[in-house]
Formats: C-alpha cells, structure tokens, sequence
C-alpha cells in the first residue's frame, strides 16, 4: 500500500523514486503471489531455465542460475507472462517429441502460434522490468550502448534487444522509421 502524501512535489519525488527503482526478484516473487502463481527451483534439463505451467499456475526455475540473479530474474519475469498470457494450444505440443510428426502446414501454424505466445509473455516481462517511460527517454536521448541499457535495469541483453524491436514496432505503427544506429550508441 502507498502512503499518502500530503503535498504535489512529495508526490512527484515519490513517484520518480518508484519509477527509477529497479524491479527486484524479490518483488518479482512478491507479484507472482497475489497473482495465485507458485513459484519453486528445481534441475531441469541442459538449456532449460525455467518452465511455466499456466493450468496450474507453477513456475519451475532451474537450479543452475539460482544464484545469477539477473538472468534468474529476467527468466522468471518471462514466466510470470507464460502464466498470465498461456499458451494457446499447439504450444505444448511444439514442444514434445511429436512435433516432427506433424504435417508440414499445420508446422508451420504451430511455429507461428509459438511465436505469438513467446512475444506476449516477453512483452508483459520486458515492461515491468524496463519501464515504457524511462525507456522512452533512454531511445530519445540516443546515446546509450546496448550495455549501459542492460546495466542500468538490471537485465539481460535479450530482452533489451526485445524491448528494442518493440518499441521500433511501436514507432513504425506511428509512421515513424527507427533505425538501430539512430538510438543505440556504438559500444567502442
């Protein structure tokens, strides 16, 4: 709950105080829970780092990044969008040993299914952990590398470069042409 503040400009600190603080694991676990998600660490697979079971509302993070912090907390923020955006169906069964033996078209369908529901859960991760507005004044300014951008949220290079083509969709959708060199600032 927010304290309530008695003038303007301690509103306006407040609220600049909570936008330019970084979204944590902690708080990340936090919001999982009043969403009814549970969340626990098990071994999973070679390449797997976490997995999301919508129907039943768990996310299993694997192990092996327990301790890296950054990427077990850009991972599970991808989780908690597979659970609040679930898969449509084909997706569990793009990923069991049956996919090879579909017919090439209906392939074809489920891999673009996959990828619908993949951008969903990144976009809804992408926006709690790099906020639309301060990243907006980060493209605007333009004079940013790639990891300062990573550094300055706290996340992986990935979903920066998500948040990148995202909001060069988002611009395209207003008419207005964004090229990479035009925002990012060459890493020397």
């Amino acid at each position: 709950m927010l304290p309530i503040l008695n003038t303007k400009v301690q509103d306006q600190e407040y609220l600049t105080r909570i936008i330019m603080a970084k979204v944590t694991t902690e708080l990340l676990i936090a919001q999982a829970d009043i969403y009814g998600i549970e969340v626990e660490t098990e071994t999973l697979p070679d390449g797997l780092l976490g997995k999301a079971n919508a129907e039943i509302k768990t996310i299993t993070m694997n192990t092996s990044i327990e301790h890296i912090s950054r990427l077990y907390k850009c991972v599970l923020a991808e989780e908690i969008g597979h659970i609040l955006y679930p898969p449509r169906p084909g997706h569990v069964r793009y990923h069991s040993t049956g996919f090879v033996n579909l017919h090439f078209n209906q392939r074809g369908n489920t891999k673009i299914i996959v990828a619908q529901d993949e951008r969903k859960a990144l976009d809804w991760a992408t926006s709690i952990l790099i906020p639309d507005v301060e990243f907006d004044r980060i493209m605007e300014a333009g004079n940013y590398t790639i990891w300062e951008i990573t550094e300055r949220f706290d996340v992986e290079r990935w979903l920066v470069d998500h948040k990148i083509g995202r909001y060069r969709r988002k611009e395209m959708d207003q008419g207005r042409k964004v090229k990479w060199r035009d925002i990012i600032k060459r890493s020397i």
